[in-house]
């Protein structure tokens, strides 16, 4: 196997806001998961936060960037996106896809 292409989203809120974007991203796993795992490519999905940075991240790898590129027109995901914007979640654009050089571990 190639070394993954990995897809990295991230968004930033207000502090105040840290357990209710925890929840909805905790949530929205049954939303996204069985579309997800149905995608061409997919290796894994993570999703997590940072408490002191007030950020959420979506990482994901995949077999190759059209693989990764699937997300962008995944509905379930960009109905999520905009009801994190409702929350006044700021997210960075574009979302990037790093084809990997090298990594340690996971052999």
């Amino acid at each position: 196997m190639r070394a993954p292409v990995i897809r990295i989203s991230l968004g930033f809120f207000d502090a105040e806001k840290f357990d209710l974007v925890s929840a909805k991203l905790a949530e929205a796993r049954e939303r996204i998961e069985p579309g997800i795992r149905a995608m061409r490519g997919n290796l894994g999905y993570f999703a997590g936060v940072d408490r002191a940075a007030c950020a959420m991240h979506n990482v994901s790898m995949w077999e190759t960037v059209a693989d990764a590129n699937q997300m962008a027109s995944f509905q379930p995901m960009l109905d999520l996106a905009g009801e994190f914007a409702a929350l006044r979640v700021r997210f960075q654009r574009p979302i990037l896809n790093f084809e990997t050089l090298w990594s340690i571990g996971g052999e």
